[in-house]
């Protein structure tokens, strides 16, 4: 696999997931014009977050980390035991989901009917048995593109959650007249109902690879291959179903330190992963599966250079991304959020939030790919350990940031962030002491950061002649006031966006910092052929 297919493949997931991410803005902006930050906003976030507890166990992150590298070595083995490991894995977990779905719904209307909830909480139960019957289709689109990862297909997996955002944002404009509170439920059902289009979307194209007898789909008796997966997959889950808990605990913690809180953290971290995932993981989602193929078929060399390829671009990409968020972070929420009910106290809350996040923009996406080392190892204990120790971190600074400092919403962004810096450094030893070298030497780290830093500092630059530092105005708190012309904002970030690109590009070739110059002659100026 040469760097130019695996650059072809990084295109291609980056065009898809580029797509999908633009439309979760417009579902953003669209959120936030219609219903500002509400509290029964912030109530069906949290509604959302506690749903999708069992996506995030069983659709994406641990599961997809312990999958791949199984998979890959079943194809190894055999190509058709593998087919027919996905087609009996399928089946298990749908019918697992729907027995846990329909017990979650008991969950709700036994709470609800006992009467002994607050009507804050019993807003967030209610929204929640609607959305759990849409957890069943997210899980298996998780499956779905995991497997097509595997066939290098990477558009259609990455584009499908714009078939969910569409309908998304389509459902909340038709009920923009209706109180928030009013509002909620319905467009909670039309979320189930998009997340059953996005899964539809991958099935031909999963189909195509996997497609058999029906009695193969069905299997009442656990295969051996999924045992062994249920095996591996057991310690990912435990680590990670506690960081997903955590993000749950998170959420409640911004609920108590501002009643609004999970709205500032919903938008902040939408747009903290817009960059996470067109750059990063459009990086890592490509190059992971190949790790993994050749972990497994023991060719290590190749094995090494893959991962320090992916090293490299993912250094090269979310350094420049943090600066970015930190001097463009004000400019984008107001020209994304900052109209209809959103006003400038929600857009300080936000831009505050958004840069507690970008902290750990760069630990995140490394998190990420020195967990993928270990799982092709078959070591999942490890960094179940990890999480473990990152999740009490993240709780003990949640507690002291929320209760003892009094520092309103952004505590839980900035407790996630800390918590990201040590779970990566602590994988990041452990990988050096296995053997994997990032292939990135700290000199060239040090010309990333200084084009990085003279990007942030030229924007800065350009915001205080042309618009009075506004860039800075969040940390004014109340006193803020933003621009709410819709031209005024477009010309705002568009004029800053130039400025860092502009200032990044001129230091890459000025002082020959190569990791930038290839990303930007790769992306912008190759053609890279099939």
């Amino acid at each position: 696999m040469t760097e130019k297919n695996l650059t072809l493949y990084i295109r291609r997931f980056f065009s898809g997931t580029l797509l999908s991410r633009i439309s979760g803005m417009v579902r953003d902006l669209t959120m936030a014009f219609a219903f500002g930050d509400h509290p029964s906003v912030a109530a069906f976030m949290v509604a959302f977050r506690l749903s999708n507890l069992l996506r995030r166990l069983l659709g994406e992150g641990p599961f997809q980390s312990a999958f791949i590298p199984y998979f890959e070595g079943l194809r190894v083995q055999d190509n058709g035991k593998a087919t027919l490991f996905f087609r009996q894995l399928t089946s298990l977990i749908s019918m697992l989901l729907i027995a846990l779905i329909l017990l979650g719904e008991g969950g709700v209307f036994a709470a609800l009917s006992s009467g002994s909830l607050s009507e804050g909480n019993a807003e967030i139960v209610s929204l929640t048995g609607w959305l759990l019957p849409g957890i069943l289709f997210i899980c298996l689109y998780g499956l779905n593109i995991s497997l097509l990862n595997c066939y290098d297909t990477f558009f259609i997996p990455s584009f499908a959650p714009f078939i969910c955002n569409a309908i998304w944002i389509g459902a909340a404009f038709y009920l923009r007249n209706l109180s928030p509170a009013v509002a909620m439920p319905t467009l909670a059902k039309w979320v189930a109902i998009g997340f059953f289009g996005q899964w539809l979307l991958t099935v031909p194209y999963t189909l195509k690879h996997v497609a058999g007898r029906w009695r193969d789909w069905f299997q009442w008796k656990i295969p051996t291959e999924v045992k062994g997966l249920a095996k591996s997959f057991a310690l990912g889950v435990i680590g990670v179903g506690a960081v997903q808990i955590n993000a749950l605990v998170d959420a409640l913690f911004a609920r108590y330190a501002d009643m609004s809180g999970p709205t500032y953290l919903w938008y902040s971290i939408r747009l903290e992963q817009l960059a996470l995932a067109v750059f990063g993981i459009a990086c890592i989602s490509t190059i992971v599966p190949r790790l993994s193929r050749a972990i497994k078929a023991g060719r290590l060399d190749e094995a090494g250079s893959l991962f320090g390829f992916s090293y490299k671009r993912i250094m090269a990409v979310m350094v420049p991304c943090t600066f970015a968020i930190l001097v463009l972070g004000t400019a984008a929420v107001n020209l994304i959020y900052g109209r209809g009910h959103f006003f400038d106290l929600a857009i300080s809350k936000t831009t505050l939030c958004l840069w507690a996040y970008g902290v750990g923009l760069v630990p995140t996406a490394l998190v990420i790919l020195f967990s993928a080392i270990f799982y092709a190892h078959n070591n999942f204990r490890l960094p179940m350990f990890v999480s473990l120790i990152t999740v009490a971190l993240n709780m003990v600074l949640n507690m002291l940031f929320v209760w003892v400092w009094k520092m309103g919403a952004i505590s839980t962004a900035l407790a996630t962030s800390l918590s990201a810096l040590v779970n990566c450094w602590i994988l990041y030893r452990l990988t050096q002491k296995m053997g994997w070298k990032p292939g990135l030497s700290l000199s060239r780290f040090f010309q990333i950061c200084a084009a990085s830093l003279f990007a942030g500092l030229c924007t800065l630059g350009v915001d205080y002649l042309f618009f009075q530092s506004s860039a800075l105005m969040p940390l004014l708190g109340s006193a803020a006031e933003f621009p709410r012309s819709t031209l005024t904002q477009l010309a705002h970030f568009s004029t800053l966006l130039g400025a860092f690109g502009g200032g990044l590009i001129l230091y890459a070739f000025a002082f020959k910092t190569a990791d930038i110059q290839e990303l930007v002659q790769e992306f912008l100026f190759k053609r890279v052929s099939t």
